[in-house]
């Protein structure tokens, strides 16, 4: 019986090896070529969309970031202050920005305080070609817009740029920086060189105004509303297109306990997003989308079969009394893993090692404690299916500038 589970373990780890092999194509892909986009005539008209609550000790920084842009074109700043106690929309009037204040207990989270956002911006009569999307905790750098509005014009609907992270400090912190460093550089990356869609991941992306009037705002509040927003423009053929050279910074939990919070909500939203746009996005992968295919593939098939990978494994150590020899292939399933993802971890290192802003020993130390930040996301993913999850915010205080971050 024991044999039988280990079998079963087996199988479901060979299937995931099956399902993710295309992105090993991916990955050559990217180490030969990368995006490249030409400036754009920088004629377009943008605003610059920020939901901030209790957010005064970063947002500041966000906004000298935006104001010292190099684009000549408009670009206006719009914050939400949403349910904010502290001097969040006065440092943001102070900075220069358009504020708008919103008292909501009742609908929470960033999708309610963009739509909320919009409409304000729309009552005035106010219109826009694009509108770009920030967290208060981002920083930009000076050609951020100006090279997302080179892509832009040239009929990309929705433009993602290159998720850094400013504190790349700590095994959790880095290994969540590192985390957002391998999406953009070998999967979106190689989707945009092939002309899939990539996705967006909470900030740092230009949409046209065209798709949000048409959406009557901002109609997606799902946990995840960053990857409920991508599904519906995949499902509806839009291309989401990245740009490397649009490069922002953020900030990342740097305790483990905001992390799994995070995390949570992340994981719960993913499951909501599932239950509501997985059917339709099933359908359109099966009509030949291989951009909603790749997204369910990519985002199932390491956390499912790894989760009945192990169960089935640990299931054959139990029944077998912790054989030693049951519980070495445990540990072979283990070791495997965590190989695997350090190799992953190594390879973004490398790659990317100009652009992560840290000292050369923290860079190398997240290499080997990667694997141990993906390791926390299993429990995650489990608590996610059974308990109720809620919006909450994730505490901000890295007030950093460029300069700085560039200085080290």
């Amino acid at each position: 019986m024991a044999e039988l589970f280990f079998s079963i373990s087996r199988f479901w780890l060979l299937l995931m090896g099956i399902c993710c092999a295309y992105q090993l194509g991916y990955t050559l892909l990217s180490l030969i070529r990368t995006p490249r986009w030409k400036p754009g005539p920088c004629t377009n008209q943008y605003a610059v969309l920020i939901c901030a609550r209790n957010e005064a000790a970063v947002l500041p920084k966000l906004l000298e970031s935006l104001r010292a842009q190099d684009y000549p074109g408009v670009l206006d700043l719009y914050v939400a202050a949403d349910n904010c106690t502290d001097d969040t929309a006065h440092l943001a009037r102070k900075a220069g920005a358009t504020v708008f204040e919103r008292h909501d207990r009742t609908r929470v989270g960033k999708g309610y305080a963009l739509d909320f956002l919009l409409h304000r911006i729309w009552a005035e009569g106010k219109r826009y070609d694009g509108y770009i999307l920030f967290d208060a905790d981002n920083l930009a750098r000076p050609d951020f817009v100006r090279r997302l509005d080179g892509v832009f014009s040239t009929g990309c609907p929705v433009v993602a740029g290159y998720r850094n992270t400013k504190n790349y400090r700590g095994w959790v912190a880095t290994g969540q920086g590192l985390c957002f460093i391998r999406e953009v550089r070998f999967l979106n990356a190689p989707r945009t060189l092939l002309g899939f869609s990539g996705n967006v991941t909470g900030t740092g992306f230009l949409v046209s105004e065209e798709i949000l009037r048409d959406a009557g705002g901002w109609p997606w509040h799902c946990l995840c509303e960053d990857l409920e927003f991508s599904t519906v423009q995949m499902i509806a053929g839009r291309r989401i297109a990245y740009c490397p050279q649009a490069e922002y910074f953020d900030e990342q939990p740097a305790s483990l306990r905001q992390s799994v919070r995070q995390r949570l909500r992340w994981c719960k939203g993913f499951l909501q997003v599932m239950a509501k746009r997985g059917p339709a996005m099933g359908r359109a992968a099966l009509r030949g989308s291989w951009s909603c295919a790749d997204l369910l593939i990519s985002r199932i098939a390491p956390v499912l079969f790894n989760l009945l990978a192990l169960g089935f494994a640990a299931a054959g150590a139990v029944v077998s009394g912790g054989a030693l020899v049951t519980l070495g292939a445990l540990g072979r399933i283990l070791i495997g893993g965590y190989l695997s993802m350090m190799v992953m971890a190594a390879l973004t290192t490398c790659t990317e090692w100009k652009r992560i802003q840290a000292p050369a020993a923290q860079k190398l130390a997240g290499i080997f404690t990667f694997p141990l930040y993906m390791a926390t996301y299993l429990p995650i993913a489990l608590a996610a299916c059974v308990r109720k999850v809620e919006w909450t915010p994730v505490a901000h205080t890295r007030a950093v500038t460029l300069n700085q971050l560039d200085a080290g």
